[in-house]
C-alpha cells in the first residue's frame, strides 16, 4: 500500500530511502518543490540533500533555496514513472526549475541518473498513489 503523491506518508518514505542513499561528493543542495494539482491542491515540499543523501524531507517552504522547481502533478507523475525525461520536460516548459538550475540540471545531472538514485525515482513510483 501506497500513499497520495506528495501527501505527509509520501514525504516520510522519501526522506527514509532518501537518506540510504551512498555518498556522493558534491551532491549536495536544497530544493524547493511545488506541485500543482496534487491531491491536497498546490503543495509545497523541501529536501535537503548532502553528498548525495537526503537529510530533510518536509512539507512546507524552506528559506533561500538553491533551486525551485515547479511542475503540475501529472507531469510530475510521469517524470517520478520514467515516462518523461526531466532534462526534455525543462526544455519544453513543464518543469520549471528556478535559481541555480545549471548545477540541479547539467552538472548533477550524473547523480540523478545513477543507479542509486534511479532507484529510489523508482521505488517512490512504485509507492505512489494514482491521482
Amino acid at each position: 500500500m501506497g500513499a497520495p503523491f506528495v501527501s505527509e506518508p509520501w514525504i516520510n518514505e522519501l526522506a527514509r530511502l532518501g537518506a540510504q542513499l551512498p555518498e556522493v561528493d558534491g551532491a549536495t543542495m536544497t530544493v524547493q518543490h511545488e506541485i500543482a494539482g496534487a491531491p491536497d491542491g498546490k503543495v509545497r515540499f523541501f529536501i535537503e540533500w548532502a553528498n548525495g543523501r537526503l537529510i530533510t524531507a518536509e512539507l512546507g517552504k524552506i528559506k533561500e533555496p538553491d533551486v525551485v522547481i515547479a511542475a503540475k502533478a501529472p507531469e510530475a507523475l510521469r517524470i517520478l514513472g520514467g515516462d518523461l525525461n526531466p532534462d526534455v520536460a525543462y526544455m519544453q516548459g513543464r518543469l520549471k526549475v528556478d535559481g541555480d538550475y545549471r548545477r540541479f540540471l547539467i552538472d548533477l545531472r550524473d547523480w540523478r541518473t545513477s543507479e542509486p538514485y534511479q532507484a529510489l525515482v523508482a521505488s517512490m513510483a512504485d509507492f505512489t498513489d494514482p491521482l
